[in-house]
């Protein structure tokens, strides 16, 4: 079975923070990102707060207060160490 990805992704490696709906944050690190999602690493493990199916936030920086918009996302796949979003939309802050 090929590729079915809709989008083609970009490899990177920047600071990133997820949000879950409670408001928590959690510095990530971004590994790659597409029109349609992205793969973030935690270096903590993933967080009980964010299951797969869950609504969260991806803040393409390292402070929350510092980032000019938000990206809903919806986690769609997890490992010990990864968690794959699709992104919903995005808003400003």
């Amino acid at each position: 079975m090929g590729n079915q990805r809709q989008y083609v992704r970009t490899e990177c490696e920047s600071q990133c923070v997820l949000m879950d709906l409670d408001g928590n944050t959690y510095k990530a690190l971004l590994e790659n990102i597409s029109l349609g999602g992205a793969m973030v690493t935690m270096s903590d493990g993933i967080p009980q707060s964010l299951k797969i199916g869950d609504v969260c936030d991806l803040l393409l920086c390292n402070d929350p207060e510092l980032c000019p918009a938000k990206n809903t996302c919806r986690v769609v796949r997890h490992t010990t160490a990864h968690i794959g979003v699709t992104f919903l939309t995005t808003r400003d802050q």
